[in-house]
């Protein structure tokens, strides 16, 4: 019984020993070097401005409660007081405070202009974290500014709140269907139809001329799979359920395989994107040997808010119905070879013009640009001049007619040598297609 008496004493003995020695150890840790100089308050605010009224007391400010000793705290060995460097934060990491309430959808705070724009009013980056740090400090609940003085109401002040986060996320939301419609004016290729006037317009005394030109704009390969792809990942983030929201239909190919997905945008997104492509329109312009424009015109170019389905399946071009025969220039391109109608797949689009013929013999190259919204330019196609020393199409066409007609008229000639009758000289009677 003894023994466990003198056992539990010794217990309490190295318990306080331990005690009292940690609190030795802590008094050596915190204790302070007579003559040391404080170090410098914390930079971090943008500019390396003095710190904001009520952050005096964060870490490494002067007069820090709750932290003895921090503003004499001796480095090892000897050494003076701690150094404190700025060093430039990667341009990845900054940004300006608009562009931190636009991505971060937080309201803005009353923030004096020191911390927003430098002395030649350019403004002012930091990190995000910095950013928050102001918001804490001068996010104070008032209304009307401070010339106004008033205080934030209880619900009002949440309110308007959520109000101006709502606002700032579609805000961005419409930002980011702008950019990917931007994008995708790009998806597209042109080929430009042979040159087709009308027989009965040409009359004596005739001297404009009448002429119509058919484009084909198509999807450009790959295009079905890439782009439906880039507006997903840009807009999946807005994706929740809300009273003035609507399902937004893409089909994407991820994975290898076609992926009909579903989100939910603001309606007000989703009738920009609509409005954005019902702006879309085709020009064509033709142009002499010389390089000036003698005429062009400009069309819509038919698309919808639906562009996403139209790009995976585009409308099939059927030119030839049933009972109906192409004549061959029709199926022709601007420069030569055929175009192929019959089951191309893409937009087709005839645009006429009325040219004088002294221009019209300059016709040389033709050229199709799609406009965007703002006139903003997209996918272009060209037809490349033909070079010095090639054959005109209409002294091609003459020569092979008019060879034709001598081998015919030879054949004629000799088959009806013993008949007694005579054949007339060759005729070239007018154009032949």
């Amino acid at each position: 019984m003894r023994g466990r008496r003198q056992g539990r004493t010794i217990l309490r003995v190295v318990a306080l020993i331990a005690i009292f020695g940690t609190f030795v150890f802590l008094g050596e840790i915190f204790a302070q070097e007579e003559g040391m100089e404080p170090p410098p308050d914390i930079g971090g605010m943008p500019g390396g401005e003095e710190m904001p009224p009520g952050m005096e007391g964060m870490p490494g400010g002067p007069g820090m409660p709750g932290m003895p000793g921090m503003t004499g705290m001796a480095g090892g060995g000897g050494a003076g007081g701690l150094q404190w460097t700025e060093q430039e934060m990667p341009e990845e990491l900054v940004k300006t405070y608009d562009e931190f309430l636009a991505q971060t959808g937080t309201p803005g705070a009353m923030i004096p202009e020191n911390f927003l724009e430098d002395d030649q009013g350019v403004p002012r980056k930091a990190t995000e974290n910095a950013w928050r740090q102001l918001q804490r400090v001068y996010a104070a609940r008032e209304i009307g500014g401070p010339a106004e003085g008033g205080v934030a109401g209880k619900p009002g002040y949440g309110l308007a709140t959520r109000i101006q986060r709502e606002l700032a996320v579609k805000e961005a939301e419409v930002a980011d269907v702008q950019y990917v419609y931007e994008k995708g004016l790009d998806n597209f290729s042109f080929e430009i139809g042979f040159p087709q006037y009308e027989h009965s317009a040409i009359r004596p005394g005739t001297s404009t001329i009448p002429v119509r030109i058919g484009v084909i704009m198509k999807v450009k390969p790959n295009v079905a799979q890439r782009y439906p792809s880039l507006i997903y990942r840009k807009l999946k983030k807005y994706d929740f359920y809300g009273t003035d929201r609507q399902i937004f239909r893409i089909h994407d190919y991820e994975g290898g395989i076609w992926n009909p997905k579903e989100i939910y945008l603001y309606n007000g997104a989703v009738s920009e994107w609509n409005s954005l492509w019902g702006q879309n329109s085709v020009r064509l312009t033709l142009y002499d040997s010389t390089g000036d424009t003698i005429a062009s015109a400009t069309q819509s170019a038919g698309h919808t808010g639906g562009i996403c389905a139209k790009l995976l399946y585009p409308d099939e071009l059927n030119y030839a119905p049933m009972n109906e025969m192409i004549i061959a220039p029709q199926d022709k391109s601007f420069e030569g070879g055929n175009l192929n109608l019959p089951g191309k797949k893409g937009w087709y689009y005839s645009f006429s013009f009325s040219v004088p013929l002294g221009e019209l013999s300059g016709l040389d190259r033709a050229e199709a640009v799609l406009i965007g919204a703002g006139g903003r330019e997209g996918a272009r196609g060209a037809t490349q001049p033909p070079p010095p020393d090639a054959t005109y199409e209409g002294e091609a066409s003459r020569a092979a007619v008019q060879a034709g007609v001598d081998r015919a008229t030879g054949s004629a000639r000799r088959g009806v040598a013993s008949s007694g009758y005579s054949v007339s000289g060759p005729i070239y009677t007018g154009p032949v297609f």
